[in-house]
């Protein structure tokens, strides 16, 4: 929503200013979808709001749950026809964390990625990205009474190639008089952009970064994120340097595991050494995905086998987790957001 044009809306039409208080309070804090879930307001006004505003910039086509109930997948239309999709995920009980889109397609083209087969359709607006949050949000209220706990820009596109948008909407989610998620509870995911990481790191410096690594040699990390061609290797070692410098805070390291591709017994000591090139191990959580079935050429390992790859990261101290898959069954797992 944009509350600056409804805030000229508003007094252009001799509405009193306490009014939009009580707006934002009903779709920023108790998340109303509808100008009818907010009955403070006065029927005439809530008759004209309907015919000059919209609540959300975006239209939920389709909400997807999956057979364990701990994924549920939105497919939204935005302005122009165009489709995205985010995500909740129950990581723990009644807690929920919500992956975000901040483009439609993506321009990094990972092969192993849906998303990055889809090339990019174009940005997503500040107000496109949070009304995921707000629709997603509404969807909990009202089926489940749970709140979303977490957010991660992990869904749709590379967020620093929306850099604006991403920290315009970082901005409302954690704004205290808006939604008021906590610094902390934000993460922002990155196939390596070092601009964006730069900035990031200037601009908040209390959320969290991760980085989409799935390689250390600059030949392999080009065939798998494309975006190591513009951004080496070579760079992200200084950006990740800086960046926590700057803030003293943990980078989270996500690898896909690509069966016969990065999974050898000898890439964990040479991601062991690269990230010691970086900063002391208390600095990373290596995060091993298994790689979620996109349409492509690429398999997933055995679970034993990734098993093997995060104990030998663990016997070189490394900090590392094996995220648990969510959603594969509706297209929801890392790496199956396309939009349709």
């Amino acid at each position: 929503m944009d509350l600056k044009k409804l805030a000229v809306f508003l007094k252009e039409n001799g509405v009193p200013a306490f009014r939009l208080k009580q707006v934002r309070e009903a779709v920023y804090k108790n998340y109303a979808a509808t100008w009818d879930e907010i009955p403070v307001l006065p029927a005439p006004l809530r008759d004209k709001l309907v015919r000059e505003f919209r609540i959300h910039s975006l239209d939920t086509l389709e909400t997807q749950v999956s057979k364990k109930g701990d994924a549920i997948k939105f497919c939204f239309e935005i302005k122009g026809g165009l489709k995205i999709e985010s995500v909740l995920l129950n990581l723990m009980p009644e807690k929920w964390s919500l992956c975000l889109s901040t483009q439609a397609g993506c321009p990094v083209r990972c092969p192993f990625c849906a998303t990055g087969r889809k090339g990019l359709k174009r940005n997503l607006s500040p107000d496109e990205i949070t009304d995921q949050f707000l629709a997603a949000a509404h969807y909990l209220k009202t089926t489940r009474q749970q709140k979303i706990s977490s957010v991660i820009f992990m869904g749709m596109g590379e967020p620093f190639l929306n850099y604006d948008s991403l920290a315009e909407a970082i901005r409302t989610i954690t704004d205290a008089e808006l939604i008021g998620l906590g610094q902390r509870h934000v993460s922002v995911s990155t196939a390596g952009h070092v601009p964006g990481i730069r900035r990031f790191a200037q601009d908040f410096p209390q959320c969290n970064l991760a980085i989409s690594l799935h390689a250390v040699d600059d030949k392999l990390r080009s065939d798998l994120v494309p975006l190591n061609n513009t951004y080496p290797l070579s760079q992200l070692v200084k950006a990740l340097k800086d960046y926590i410098t700057t803030t003293k805070r943990r980078v989270f390291v996500e690898y896909v595991m690509l069966e016969g591709i990065n999974n050898s017994r000898s890439m964990a000591p040479k991601l062991n050494s690269w990230l010691r090139s970086v900063a002391a191990p208390k600095y990373f959580t290596v995060n091993l995905i298994t790689y979620n079935r996109t349409g492509g050429p690429y398999r997933a390992p055995a679970r034993e086998r990734v098993a093997i790859f995060a104990e030998l990261l663990g016997n070189l101290g490394v900090e590392v987790t094996i995220r648990k898959s969510l959603g594969d069954d509706i297209a929801g797992a890392c790496g199956q957001l396309a939009g349709k």
